[in-house]
C-alpha cells in the first residue's frame, strides 16, 4: 500500500483494533449472544459504578458541506470524528463517511 507523505492518521492503530473488537462484540450482542463465561471470567470487576456522560475531545473538520447524503443544500458543519486526512490528495475519512476536500479556510 503506497501512502502519500501528506496522509495524517487521527485514529491510532491500537484504537482501531479496540474499535474493531468492540464492534464485533456489539454485532454478537445485537444478534442475541451474551458474553461467554470465559470472556466474563477474564473481565475486571467494576464496583461502585454509575452511568455518566463525559464530553470527548475528538478531532473533527469544520467547514461548509454540499452534496451530503443527509443534509440538503450547503451547510456549515462539524464532521464526525476525523480518522484520516490527506490534504494533498484532497480527501478525508471520518467515522461516518469520506469527504472530498475543497479549498481550506483562510
Amino acid at each position: 500500500m503506497n501512502q502519500s507523505r501528506s496522509l495524517e492518521l487521527f485514529l491510532p492503530v491500537d484504537d482501531a483494533v479496540r474499535l474493531e473488537s468492540a464492534l464485533a462484540a456489539f454485532d454478537r450482542l445485537t444478534a442475541g449472544a451474551a458474553p461467554d463465561r470465559h470472556e466474563l471470567s477474564a473481565a475486571p470487576i467494576l464496583s461502585g459504578w454509575r452511568r455518566s456522560l463525559m464530553p470527548a475531545v475528538e478531532p473533527v473538520l469544520l467547514g461548509t458541506v454540499s452534496g451530503h447524503p443527509h443534509l440538503s443544500g450547503r451547510r456549515d458543519v462539524a464532521t464526525s470524528r476525523l480518522l484520516a486526512l490527506d490534504p494533498v490528495d484532497g480527501w478525508a475519512r471520518t467515522l461516518s463517511r469520506w469527504y472530498r476536500l475543497g479549498a481550506p479556510a483562510e
